[in-house]
């Protein structure tokens, strides 16, 4: 297993919240980029994807080499209105449902991380690989959010 794993899902929510607050609330609603997520539906996006993420993993354990189907991120944050979502609200969410992920895996039998499902769009996916997908999808995130740190910064030196 990934010795980095549970300190690096513990640390998460932690960077992202750390990051937002240095972010002023008046651009919360801001593209860094017209392909991504403002803040906003940044935030709401990893509060809400983390419940899903979590449940794929225990569709592994319970019905190993399941099928499962990708969900278009997109349209799920209109129709959960990620937009209008409170960011500090689904902070807190984001980090109370990430405690409770890390709680399921640390419960996890040694023989349950090689259980797998398949994913239509991403392939076969192990309960390890979705563990450590966790900590990619985070990072991701992260460098989403150091863009609203990059005008400053240029703008300082």
């Amino acid at each position: 297993m990934n010795a980095y794993l549970f300190p690096g899902l513990e640390f998460g929510p932690r960077i992202v919240e750390g990051l937002v607050a240095q972010i002023p609330a008046g651009r919360y609603n801001e593209k860094t980029n017209p392909d991504r997520f403002t803040l906003r539906e940044a935030v709401a996006h990893l509060a809400d994807w983390e419940p899903i993420l979590r449940s794929r993993i225990a569709k592994a354990i319970a019905e190993p080499e399941a099928s499962i189907q990708g969900i278009d991120e997109g349209l799920r944050a209109e129709e959960m209105g990620y937009k209008d979502l409170d960011v500090k609200v689904q902070l807190v969410t984001f980090a109370t449902e990430r405690g409770i992920t890390i709680a399921y895996l640390r419960s996890l039998a040694a023989e349950d991380w090689s259980k797998a499902i398949t994913h239509n769009e991403k392939g076969r996916q192990t309960v390890s690989d979705q563990a450590n997908q966790l900590l990619g999808h985070d990072l991701y995130h992260i460098d989403h959010l150091m863009e609203f740190f990059h005008e400053k910064v240029a703008g300082t030196w």
